[in-house]
């Protein structure tokens, strides 16, 4: 692990609320959340302002979508 930033109190109630409701711990759902991140974000704008071209092979933003799990798409559902 490179790099673990500290959530603020706000950032990690978010979190553990999300963990609760997909039945995950939040190492897991911190993960789950940034794996969704391609399906709801333009991965262009991102790879575009990529600074480690050396990872596209393992990054989410390249290449085609990945399947999320339906509990993720439905936490994640916008209503």
């Amino acid at each position: 692990m490179a790099y673990t930033p500290e959530l603020s109190k706000k950032g990690s109630g978010i979190l553990r609320r999300f963990a609760w409701a997909t039945g995950k711990p939040m190492t897991k759902a911190s993960e789950e959340l940034l794996e969704y991140l391609p399906h709801i974000v333009n991965k262009q704008v991102i790879c575009e302002q990529c600074k480690d071209k050396s990872f596209c092979n393992q990054c989410a933003f390249f290449g085609p979508r990945k399947e999320v799990s339906i509990l993720m798409m439905s936490v994640c559902e916008r209503k």
